[in-house]
């Protein structure tokens, strides 16, 4: 099952989402996109979507590329990150 579609799926049927993208090798802007919006979603239905540790240097390179780290909100740092923004 592609990853937007088992994602819908776990939000769906589960009320907390635990994300683990360790195993993300290569990614695009997309992903974030579909996680941000998965996150989004997952608010507004009353239900959590969490990463299930902080994003790795690639993904973490991917979020300052595309612009996600441009003043980026303290929930969203805590989302991604788990606090504190990498150096």
């Amino acid at each position: 099952m592609p990853f937007a579609a088992d994602l819908a799926s776990q939000l769906e049927q589960h009320d907390a989402i635990e994300l683990d993208l360790s195993a993300v090798a290569e990614a695009d802007v997309s992903l974030l996109q579909l996680v941000c919006a998965a996150r989004r979603q997952a608010e507004r239905d009353g239900k959590s979507l969490r990463l299930a540790m902080p994003v790795h240097d690639a993904l973490a390179a991917l979020l300052e590329r595309a612009g996600f780290l441009t003043d980026i909100p303290s929930a969203d740092q805590n989302f991604w990150f788990h606090g504190d923004l990498p150096r």
